[in-house]
């Protein structure tokens, strides 16, 4: 949205008060303007800063906060990842591990001919 949208409908404002105080829609009230050449602004942009014009920043979103339900079932949620602090046991790992290093051939490098 262009940065002058604020100040042209500042420019406007008394007027466009005056018109929705004597009922007039939003959108006539934006079309009349349109008319004469007074804004150039889509109407969307028209809509939010007619209801926020004395923000500092009209098109800013507002922030919402999502609530998190509070579970009522204690304990651990099926489906999810659960993670234990249990260590593994060390003899049989380790004793594994040697075996399968000792078991490996020494590799040999390949040499490019040219």
């Amino acid at each position: 949205m262009k940065p002058s949208c604020k100040s042209q409908y500042l420019a406007v404002h008394n007027e466009a008060k005056a018109l929705f105080a004597q009922g007039y829609s939003k959108k006539t009230i934006y079309d009349h303007f349109i008319e004469k050449d007074k804004i150039h602004m889509s109407y969307v942009a028209w809509a939010k800063i007619m209801e926020n014009h004395d923000q500092k920043f009209p098109f800013g979103q507002k922030k919402f906060k999502k609530e998190k339900p509070i579970s009522q079932t204690p304990g651990k949620i099926r489906g999810k990842f659960s993670h234990s602090n249990d260590p593994y046991p060390i003899e049989d790992a380790t004793d594994s591990i040697v075996e399968e290093k000792e078991n490996e051939k020494p590799f040999n490098l390949i040499k490019k001919e040219k």
